[in-house]
């Protein structure tokens, strides 16, 4: 029997693959495909030298399902327009072992407004976001709300054709799921909005569609972000229940979208780290969800995961699995190195200059002058850390 708390030790999901660790890629925001939607060749670098590395798994950054629903210039997984480029991403990202997931979005009301069509911005209710100089979104129709749970079966069915072996369901950090479940932005009276019960319908209806298209054998996931810290919004036992419904629905995993694992803090959703939060949760979400899906579904634990003792924390708190962004976009083989015990050649700090971030660390120029746009958030050479 494999020790559970043993980052190394292999994992099998209800959907029958395993992983071969405890590691997974984090998907993290390139901001760098071509305006179509199609991945760029630097975008695939940037993939290709992280999947090589020796995590169980990797997840892409978020593909688009439809057109109105772009929050930054990624890749898409719309129709078959799209299918050529998902396969490109697909070998990029599964490397030699590890498994491939294509995580999927729609970003409601906090898509960009350049990005999307005439019809404009739409959320679940014409309520703006909380961040600067957001557009109060127009309300989905009940036909539209159909539309796209139809867009999301479709989109993880093309990631299926595309060779990817999961599909993850980004149902957290504020984008079009979180905001059905948010009883901030969705403040409907028909079935989608009212009670939690009532508020959870979207994404349950989405986790369906995906299992429908998949079938039993691709493992699906659901990032969720375990409670919200602005005033009114949805608390820590509400997406408890959510995990609770989402495992009973044969989801394979719950990832639990957190900036530090251990700090219980989720993503504010006007992305202003520096004000105090309105509401605070004390107990651990990792505990709370692994308490609710009871063994049914895996847990992925993600924020801060920087060294071995942060991945064996994490564990011993309930996870069953963490994943790994920043590490690994200022060490691309830092995988590699902790299993070799070649710590002390992790590099923890990106380069000083944005030229040397993109070369060395194999980052495409777009997603550096994003990173670089978060000051503080990723230890930078000749800037001071964030605590």
């Amino acid at each position: 029997m494999h020790d559970p708390s043993d980052p190394w030790s292999p994992l099998r999901l209800k959907s029958g693959a395993t992983l071969r660790n405890r590691f997974v890629l984090a998907p993290m925001t390139t901001d760098s495909s071509h305006p179509d939607g199609s991945a760029t060749a630097a975008e695939l670098s940037y993939l290709a030298r992280r999947g090589s590395a020796e995590f169980g798994a990797a997840i892409t950054s978020c593909a688009y399902v439809h057109p109105d629903g772009r929050s930054w210039q990624g890749i898409g997984a719309t129709d078959e327009a799209h299918l050529r480029s998902l396969q490109t991403v697909a070998k990029a990202v599964r490397g030699d072992g590890g498994l491939g997931v294509l995580q999927i979005y729609d970003g409601g009301r906090i898509a960009l407004p350049d990005l999307v069509g005439p019809g404009g911005i739409r959320g679940p209710s014409p309520i703006p976001s909380a961040r600067p100089n957001a557009q109060t979104p127009r309300e989905l129709t009940d036909r539209e709300i159909h539309d796209l749970v139809a867009s999301f079966g479709r989109a993880a069915s093309l990631g299926v054709q595309a060779g990817f072996d999961g599909i993850e369901i980004h149902g957290a950090n504020h984008y079009l799921i979180h905001q059905f479940f948010s009883p901030r932005a969705n403040q409907r009276t028909d079935r989608w909005g009212g009670s939690v019960t009532e508020r959870m319908r979207f994404p349950l209806a989405v986790a369906q569609a995906v299992r429908d298209a998949v079938g039993p054998e691709i493992s699906v996931g659901f990032r969720i972000t375990p409670f919200e810290s602005e005033a009114g919004g949805y608390t820590l036992d509400d997406s408890a229940r959510l995990a609770d419904r989402l495992a009973s629905e044969g989801v394979d995993y719950v990832h639990i979208s957190m900036d530090n694992f251990r700090r219980n803090s989720p993503q504010p959703e006007d992305r202003d780290w520096t004000k105090i939060r309105e509401r605070v949760e004390s107990r651990n979400p990792i505990e709370a969800i692994a308490a609710a899906v009871a063994g049914r579904s895996a847990v992925v634990a993600s924020g801060g995961i920087r060294t071995l003792d942060d991945a064996h924390d994490a564990l011993g708190a309930g996870a069953d699995l963490v994943a790994v962004g920043r590490a690994a976009l200022i060490d691309p083989e830092w995988i590699d190195k902790l299993m070799t015990g070649a710590h002390t050649q992790v590099r923890t700090q990106l380069p000083e200059n944005a030229a040397d971030i993109e070369t060395t660390l194999t980052i495409p120029p777009r997603m550096v002058r994003y990173l670089l746009s978060r000051p503080g958030w990723i230890p930078r050479e000749g800037q001071d850390a964030k605590p």
